[in-house]
Order: structure tokens, then C-alpha cells, then sequence
């Protein structure tokens, strides 16, 4: 087991399988959640903050980590950050070490259909501790 495991968590279906895989291994885990993109405001918006409503989106896909790792039963704390993900992961780990990363292979960005696994592949090749990809 590894005492201290990052999970890189979008809400996606990889990342959800890497929560699942991870908390097999963890002791601990810290969940990070990189807003990387607006909220979707396909939807109009009359008397709502938007700070609000990317609240409620970050609360929306956390809610699935945090009901996976309370079954579980394995101690976590979770991180929200804004901008590039590859960036906000890389520079979180330089500042906090950790024995494993583990993230999915892909996640739910605009442009994943044109760059699978970039976020991924940018992490693995700027961090010095091992990063499991989960498919």
C-alpha cells in the first residue's frame, strides 16, 4: 500500500476508475479537481452568480469521489483548482509530494477527441514520482 496517492479527478469514466484502482492501494488519497473549462452555459442564467454555479459543478462531479471513498472507508481530503491541468497537477505535486499519481488515460475536455491522454502524458513526463493510467 502507499501511504500518500493524488487521484487527478474530472468526473469522467477513466478518472472514476482510477478513483476505484487507487483506493485499492491507498491509505490516504487527496482528490484534485482541475476546472479547466467555463461551466456550461448552454442553459440561460438569470439571477445566479457564476461563481455559484461552477460551485455546484465542482460539488456535482466531487460528489461521486467522495461517495466512492466514504464506501470504502479510506481517509481523503479533496483540492480544487482553476486552469491548464496538466500545469495546475504538475505544479500541485512539485509543491506537495506524493508516493503515486493516478488519473485516468482520458478525460472529458473540449478537444479529447483531437489530444487523448495529453493531460496524462504532460504529467508523467514532468513529475518525478511514479503516475498509474488507468484506462
Amino acid at each position: 500500500m502507499y501511504n500518500k496517492i493524488l487521484v487527478a479527478f474530472d468526473g469522467s469514466k477513466a478518472s472514476i476508475h482510477a478513483l476505484q484502482h487507487a483506493a485499492k492501494l491507498a491509505k490516504k488519497m487527496v482528490i484534485l479537481h482541475v476546472n479547466d473549462e467555463p461551466i456550461d452555459l448552454q442553459q440561460p442564467v438569470y439571477n445566479a452568480e457564476i461563481d455559484q454555479l461552477i460551485e455546484e459543478e465542482n460539488h456535482e462531479i466531487l460528489s461521486t469521489a467522495n461517495g466512492l471513498l466514504l464506501e470504502a472507508g479510506i481517509p481523503y481530503e479533496t483540492h480544487i483548482l482553476e486552469g491548464d491541468p496538466s500545469r495546475q497537477i504538475t505544479s500541485y505535486v512539485k509543491e506537495n509530494p506524493y508516493d503515486l499519481i493516478v488519473m485516468g488515460s482520458r478525460g472529458k475536455g473540449l478537444i479529447k477527441g483531437m489530444f487523448l491522454g495529453s493531460v496524462s502524458r504532460a504529467v508523467i513526463h514532468s513529475v518525478d514520482c511514479p503516475v498509474l493510467i488507468v484506462k
